[in-house]
């Protein structure tokens, strides 16, 4: 996990906006919670080297987390929020090849710990919604 997001922090300020972005880690945070096993190792990683993302921002990296987290935390559990998030994230991201980008570092992600039922149920909901 931690190596995902040691290059997620590291991408190119060139192929992705600050909006696309936000967007890519709202992904990959809601992919964190589809299991319900987030640790807290995994969070200090991500508070720790966020200074390594071009961040372009007004808000800091660990202000978006700490504002993001919990709005993540609150839909995961409703199927109808948790799809209106993945269409607003869709929505960020635009770009076809960027979806396709984000799904693939999403799967990634999951598969760090081993995909289990839960994270499968929704990396197929993600790519229904990213249309891929």
């Amino acid at each position: 996990m931690q190596n995902f997001f040691q290059k997620l922090l590291q991408l190119p300020s060139g192929e992705w906006n600050q909006i696309q972005k936000e967007a890519l880690i709202d992904l990959c945070l809601l992919g964190m919670y589809s299991d319900d096993r987030i640790s807290l190792a995994e969070q200090d990683f991500i508070e720790d080297e966020y200074t390594q993302l071009k961040w372009e921002s007004g808000i800091s990296f660990s202000g978006y987390l700490q504002r993001t987290i919990p709005k993540i935390r609150s839909v995961k559990n409703n199927s109808q929020k948790t799809n209106e998030l993945l269409q607003d994230i869709a929505n960020r991201l635009q770009d076809d090849k960027l979806k396709s980008q984000a799904v693939a570092e999403l799967e990634k992600l999951l598969s760090t710990d081993g995909i289990i039922n839960l994270e499968e149920k929704f990396l197929s909901k993600v790519k229904t919604v990213m249309g891929i």
